[in-house]
């Protein structure tokens, strides 16, 4: 009692065996077209590169020694002294609302001693609003008796203070009417 080959239960991966196999390839055969795709599209492959060298070259050498590895700089660490002039700058500007000139001769002057390259590094990492601190001490001039724009003008540009013309001029402009504050300024031009 035989069974015909047309009713013979076979199991799933002898059936259909060239079939199966064909649609294998082509799997294969689109993955590494999709791949090499994305390297060409990449960059990654210097092309021209590995066709002068393929040209060039009559005979392919081999390199015995181990492939240079290239490393990314190491950043040179931050000196203390650049850490200590920031904090500093920073409680300047916290408690004497000083301009940026201001705390550059603070942290260089006699009494903080700190490198021109340290006050600069401070001053590029220290928030600070500098209109509004030519503000508050203008403010403060107010209350010293200064009244007169012009004068309010000079000693915020002055050299104890030495804040831009823009800073001393935003707070002109806070304390005076326009009229008064373009009067002031077209003189000083």
């Amino acid at each position: 009692m035989s069974i015909p080959p047309s009713q013979h239960a076979s199991p799933w991966w002898t059936s259909e065996p060239r079939q199966r196999h064909a649609r294998g390839w082509k799997i294969v055969l689109v993955l590494v077209a999709l791949a090499g795709f994305l390297i060409w599209q990449s960059g990654v492959v210097n092309w021209q590169a590995v066709g002068r060298a393929i040209t060039h070259s009559p005979e392919p050498t081999r390199s015995t020694a181990a492939p240079k590895r290239k490393h990314a700089p190491v950043p040179t660490p931050l000196p203390a002294s650049y850490k200590e002039a920031a904090v500093k700058a920073q409680q300047y500007v916290d408690s004497m609302h000083l301009s940026e000139e201001g705390i550059r001769d603070q942290l260089t002057g006699k009494r903080d001693h700190y490198s021109q390259w340290a006050a600069q590094y401070a001053i590029e990492h220290v928030t600070a609003d500098y209109p509004a601190n030519a503000l508050i001490i203008a403010k403060d001039l107010q209350g010293q008796g200064v009244q007169d724009p012009e004068a309010m003008m000079k000693r915020l540009t002055s050299s104890k203070y030495k804040f831009t013309p823009a800073d001393a001029e935003y707070a002109l402009r806070q304390l005076y009417p326009p009229q008064i504050v373009d009067s002031v300024l077209s003189e000083e031009q």
